[in-house]
């Protein structure tokens, strides 16, 4: 009877409550302007020569066809897990493999990485900047608890679990909810957005005697022996590497929603505010911020303190210059409601991603259990809150373990590394079965938009990665930014379709002896 089947069940138990503002949600969040815009930022240190705000807009307008993909994508193929749904009914199973365990392995190592990272470049921050507001000498102290060099503490590995486990919850919770929660999350990231580039604009060009003011009333140096004296030249091969940079850390990811698309209302119409309407938004939002900070904040200045800080010997702002908040926040230190504002507003940056990074895998690690690519166990649903609830806690279980690794034993999976994998194993064969089902007229398809669009995402994903590495070996001051314990990291790469395939043909002799033909089921859609 079991062999019969082509799916583990003849529904996947998921229900549609996931409509076009949540959508929306999803996707900002998971680009995130703020964040997004601030980590690119950190390589500009070795790009002296470039632009940012040329490298900004380029980036944006060259990840826009493939956003625009993905909702044509979604829109034919509405399933949850998108890419592997994609891929593997229009490359073959082994390919839809490769995605799949890509897909799990970088965002079940992602999300304690994401919890590491909220603690230096936003709750520290934000507890020095809370101290100077409120006068209280006790949250700046407090506020070292969660540097970089604290990595290693009991306060910080267990703040990096607490936040672990909050995000679990949120997960787990009935779909609805787990929306709403986004939702909410990303509204306070809007404003507190916003808030920062309405504040930067009304200080404009007295940036620099703000700063001073409030340096040496630390007894700091000023603004001016801060910033280097030479005049910008832009190198237009340096401009392109940062727009690489910000196009694969930043634009890249706006596909969030696609993942969900078996539990979304309405779905096309849904799908397009999810996608290209939240893609353009955080876009416009990037551009205006990366615009100020190049040109009220000031490049120089910017690159110099990210790295060297902006204290000396004599005193400075206690303020901890690993994220563009304490650059936002120096000129409204006396303005409360607008400190406040925000400090919630990138408490934000990091939360709302970490919920959607283990969610997705939940739902891939459902999908190919689904499929009887892995024990039909993780297909289970909820029965009160309507989830893949032992999917679910499999990925926390692998984030925990990922965590104690990354902290503690040395595991160190660098940026680069990620963004290859994604553009590799994801994007770029996401981008090939668009063209595959435009040129064979699949799932309804009559014209060859899609494989046009299929196209230039392929380009689109591929050249920013091309061009990253390229750079990286000619610039050793690029190359260690972007690269870090090359031996494991070109493993991983090199690993994750080996492994992938390996763990296929397993699987597959197993179902055959099971008398489950792996064949049939690929050939047809998943059911809602």
């Amino acid at each position: 009877m079991q062999g019969k089947k082509t799916f583990v069940r003849e529904s996947s138990g998921l229900i549609r409550e996931i409509d076009a503002k949540d959508a929306f949600s999803m996707n900002f969040s998971y680009l995130g302007p703020a964040a997004g815009v601030a980590y690119p930022l950190t390589f500009a240190v070795a790009l002296a020569g470039a632009s940012w705000i040329i490298s900004g807009v380029i980036a944006a307008l060259l990840m826009l066809p493939v956003a625009i993909m993905y909702y044509y994508l979604s829109k034919i193929i509405p399933r949850s897990a998108g890419d592997y749904i994609y891929i593997s009914r229009t490359l073959g199973p082994r390919i839809g493999f490769i995605q799949a365990i890509s897909n799990i392995f970088i965002f079940a190592s992602g999300v304690p990485i994401l919890a590491q990272l909220e603690l230096p470049l936003v709750l520290e921050p934000s507890l020095q900047i809370l101290g100077i507001t409120f006068h209280d000498p006790s949250l700046i102290s407090f506020a070292s608890n969660f540097a970089f060099c604290s990595e290693s503490s009991p306060i910080f590995f267990g703040t990096t679990l607490l936040i672990i486990g909050l995000v679990t919850l949120v997960t787990i919770v009935r779909t609805k909810i787990f929306a709403r929660i986004i939702t909410t999350l990303t509204a306070v990231q809007i404003i507190g957005t916003l808030g920062m580039i309405v504040g930067l604009a009304l200080v404009g060009s007295s940036y620099p005697a703000i700063f001073t003011k409030v340096s040496e009333s630390f007894g700091g140096p000023g603004y001016s022996s801060l910033s280097p004296s030479a005049t910008y030249t832009i190198n237009p091969v340096q401009t392109l590497v940062l727009m690489s940079a910000i196009a694969a850390f930043l634009f890249l990811y706006n596909n969030a929603p696609t993942y969900f698309g078996g539990e979304i209302k309405k779905a096309e119409k849904s799908l397009f505010s999810g996608i290209i309407i939240s893609y353009i938004i955080t876009a416009i939002l990037s551009v205006i911020l990366i615009y100020e900070l190049q040109y009220f904040v000031g490049e120089g200045f910017y690159d110099y303190t990210s790295s060297m800080g902006w204290s000396s010997s004599s005193g400075g702002i206690p303020i901890a210059t690993t994220s563009l908040l304490a650059y936002v926040a120096v000129p409204f230190l006396n303005n409360v409601p607008l400190i406040v504002l925000i400090v919630a507003g990138a408490i934000t940056w990091y939360l709302p991603y970490s919920i959607i990074d283990l969610a997705i895998p939940s739902r891939t690690l459902f999908a190919i259990a689904f499929d009887w690519l892995a024990p039909s166990f993780f297909t289970k649903v909820s029965e009160k809150f309507r989830t893949p609830i032992y999917s679910t806690l499999f990925i926390v279980a692998l984030a925990v373990v990922f965590d104690v690794l990354e902290i503690y034993l040395g595991f160190s999976e660098s940026a680069m590394t990620t963004i290859i994998v994604f553009m590799l194993y994801q994007y770029f064969t996401a981008a090939i079965s668009a063209i595959v089902i435009s040129k064979k007229k699949l799932y309804g398809v009559k014209d060859n938009k899609l494989a046009i669009l299929g196209g230039i995402s392929a380009f689109a994903v591929v050249f920013p990665a091309i061009l990253m590495i390229t750079y990286a070996v000619i610039c050793k001051a690029f190359s260690s930014v972007v690269f870090v314990n090359l031996p494991l990291n070109i493993g991983i790469i090199v690993g994750v379709p080996i492994v992938s395939i390996a763990l296929y043909e397993v699987v597959r002799k197993i179902r055959e002896k099971q008398g489950i033909d792996l064949s049939l089921t690929f050939k047809e859609i998943p059911p809602e």
